[in-house]
């Protein structure tokens, strides 16, 4: 969240073009779209997220939608995604151009915050190729659209040294937001990813294009620019292992690190131990002092269920307390009864 003071006006905006989430491996193309299509079968995701507790009407909402699939199958059906439970390749000898998988998926998101609201969706590509018998490269691209909106009238502008309040007719940035508070951007990201069935690495590069359609008098962008705020991230980093530790248990650890528009990054360190494909539990730090707990279901080979709290560990926790997401899978078309990934 940024917080900024501009004329007399404090105005606050996610500073992130990606849609909020602390289950962030559920909506993983929306990081970096080279995952699209990693499933081997249609992958519907649905969260609400119900952001800072503590604030009560106030409190900042967030709706995400996701679905991906597969274009083209590869032609050995058991190639499919991350497996941590699949077996050796018993089709080596199939020429790796008919193993290649193509990826389409969507998103929609949807994000209130006081007197901001926000109303997006993008679209996602991946190519997926077999550079060895177990060992993937993906190459993918984003395109997304959303519109920021400010119900300026919303806005509490507090009181003068007098305790009278403030009058805000007068500002030229109050003027101005009267003008034109509707903001349209297109952006668009690409990203890689090398995997196969115990391990992960990806990068993506979220600035290829970043551009606003429409052109009032005074933007948010211009705003955070004007006082050195970052707004977009430019790129981000992220690596998960699978370590098995019985028969029917895998400890997942990962991580994902963001880069902002002024070179710092964002990381969130995440573990989850995960039960016979039916159980699991993570916890995940963010190094901007909150800790998130997770635990999640597969009821079965369609559906599955997850929950999410995060507390902030800093000072703030008193006065916004904690966030809450949950977070539904379907699985369409799943023939092979595969299990979600929770990387």
């Amino acid at each position: 969240l940024i917080l900024i003071f501009v004329g007399g006006i404090f105005i606050k905006g996610m500073s992130q073009y990606i849609p909020n989430s602390s289950q962030n491996f559920h909506f993983a193309p929306n990081f970096n779209p080279a995952f699209t299509g990693i499933e081997g079968y249609q992958d519907l995701k649905l969260a609400y997220r119900y952001q800072w507790s503590g604030l009560g009407s106030d409190a900042p909402k967030f709706i995400n939608v996701a679905f991906n699939f597969r274009v083209k199958e590869p032609l050995d059906l058991t190639l499919n995604a991350i497996r941590t439970s699949m077996g050796k390749n018993q089709n080596a000898e199939i020429p790796k151009v008919k193993k290649i998988i193509h990826g389409l998926g969507a998103n929609v998101f949807s994000e209130e915050e006081g007197f901001m609201k926000r109303l997006g969706g993008g679209i996602n590509y991946s190519f997926h190729y077999p550079l060895t018998k177990t060992l993937k490269v993906a190459i993918g691209v984003n395109a997304t659209l959303y519109n920021s909106r400010l119900d300026i009238n919303k806005i509490d502008f507090g009181k003068d040294p007098n305790g009278m309040p403030v009058d805000p007719t007068n500002d030229d940035v109050y003027r101005e937001l009267q003008a034109g508070s509707s903001f349209t951007n297109l952006n668009a990201r690409a990203g890689i990813l090398v995997y196969n069935t115990r391990y992960y690495i990806g990068v993506s590069y979220l600035n290829i294009v970043n551009k606003s359609l429409n052109n009032p008098n005074i933007g948010l962008n211009d705003i955070e620019t004007a006082i050195g705020s970052p707004r977009v991230y430019k790129a981000l980093f992220q690596g998960g292992y699978s370590f098995p530790v019985s028969a029917t248990m895998d400890v997942k650890p990962s991580v994902l690190a963001l880069m902002q528009a002024d070179n710092s990054f964002l990381i969130d360190y995440n573990v989850k131990l995960y039960i016979e494909e039916k159980m699991w539990f993570g916890i995940t730090y963010r190094d901007v002092k909150s800790m998130i707990g997770i635990v999640g279901f597969n009821l079965n080979e369609k559906l599955g269920a997850s929950y999410s709290y995060e507390l902030s560990s800093s000072n703030s926790r008193q006065f916004f307390g904690g966030s809450h997401e949950l977070a539904l899978s379907v699985r369409l078309n799943n023939f092979k009864r595969q299990k979600q990934q929770t990387w």
